[in-house]
């Protein structure tokens, strides 16, 4: 089987991005994967108007069965729903909502937006969500079949976290959503507590908001790290004693599924698909968005006790291992792919029948 994976540049910033750089790398089944990049971090408008003109042709020249759409929201949604409808009919086309807000865009959305939209999806031969809550929502707005596959990540043979680290990161974008404001208030409150300890923000964004914030707080025991580059993960990595992520709307975050691969303890909001990967006590800590006071008391406690430290590590290990390794995410994938071509054969066996029945009747 061959299938168009279209998207973002597998090398740039994001979670979306590492989703396809993963299959890239590590993708090994027996279906042909080719890439159509329809954004870039330097040259956005061109690499869309590209991927519009040569769509068509890569699917002709590559005899494309499925087109695989990385779909976020707002402008990300309306790109790809206009270059669906460039797929030929005969090719089947699913979108895989990475969206983190798509019930807010939805919900902001005008009337005639919201018919917009439920119109483009019900054109979809499947849509692939991130979670069970993500596809609660997805069903109360398109009838297009959906299937749940959350993301994976390459798991390391044996974890290297160090209990008595001190340092408590966050990857990703920097903003209100992501909570990176709540963070900061919650290191003033440990500031003098945990002298020792740093919190590091990683990533792009609202970096002068922040800045301004830190600044209005005096704050001692943070840094903005910029966006974290791949060849100073392991450096990182290894100093690394919690990550925190008390997002207000998530999807599934890379960020989480990577931390706890290498064993390192997460405390993230209860939000999208996170309690999925996260059971509370067991493998990492969560807590309600905006709960400051809970982040606090629950941060203490882990800085406190090396033997919960060590145990949440494991956990978050395992469980990644056994549940979100890329092995059992691709074999989902290939059992996917193969289930859409499967219904367009019984589809058109059933058509065949009936028009034997029919010579039959006449």
């Amino acid at each position: 089987m061959n299938i168009l994976m279209v998207g973002p540049k597998s090398d740039s910033k994001g979670g979306i991005a590492t989703v396809i750089a993963n299959f890239k790398e590590y993708y090994s089944g027996e279906n042909q994967v080719a890439y159509l990049a329809t954004w870039t971090e330097k040259h956005k408008f061109s690499t869309g108007i590209k991927a519009m003109l040569t769509l068509r042709k890569i699917i002709r020249k590559n005899k494309i069965d499925v087109v695989h759409f990385h779909v976020a929201q707002k402008s990300s949604f309306h790109r790809k729903a206009l270059l669906a409808k460039l797929v030929p009919r005969r090719t089947k086309v699913i979108f895989h909502m990475h969206a983190s807000q798509f019930d807010t865009f939805y919900k902001l959305a005008g009337k005639k937006a919201k018919k917009k939209i439920r119109r483009e999806l019900s054109r979809l031969d499947g849509l692939v969500v991130l979670s069970e809550e993500w596809a609660a929502f997805y069903e109360q707005i398109t009838d297009a079949p959906i299937e749940i596959i959350e993301n994976a990540v390459m798991v390391e043979e044996q974890p290297k976290y160090n209990p008595r680290a001190t340092e408590i990161i966050t990857l990703g974008r920097l903003g209100k959503r992501k909570g990176s404001y709540d963070i900061l208030h919650v290191a003033k409150q440990l500031e003098s507590e945990f002298p020792n300890v740093c919190f590091t923000l990683f990533g792009d964004g609202e970096i002068e908001e922040v800045e301004r914030e830190m600044e209005a707080l005096a704050s001692q025991n943070v840094r903005l790290g910029g966006w974290l580059l791949k060849e100073d993960r392991d450096e990182i990595v290894a100093g690394t004693v919690l990550h925190l992520l008390p997002s207000y709307q998530e999807g599934l975050p890379m960020s989480i599924l990577e931390t706890m691969s290498e064993g390192i303890p997460n405390l993230a909001s209860d939000v999208g698909g996170i309690p999925q990967v996260i059971q509370d006590g067991e493998n990492g800590m969560l807590i309600k968005p905006g709960d400051i006071s809970s982040m606090v008391e629950k941060l203490r406690y882990f800085l406190t006790d090396e033997k919960l430290r060590e145990k949440l590590s494991q956990a978050a290990y395992e469980k990644i291992k056994t549940d979100f390794s890329l092995e059992k995410y691709f074999e989902k994938w290939d059992r996917y792919y193969e289930s859409l071509l499967e219904e367009e054969s019984q589809e058109s066996l059933s058509i065949s029948n009936l028009d034997e029945r029919q010579k039959e009747w006449s």
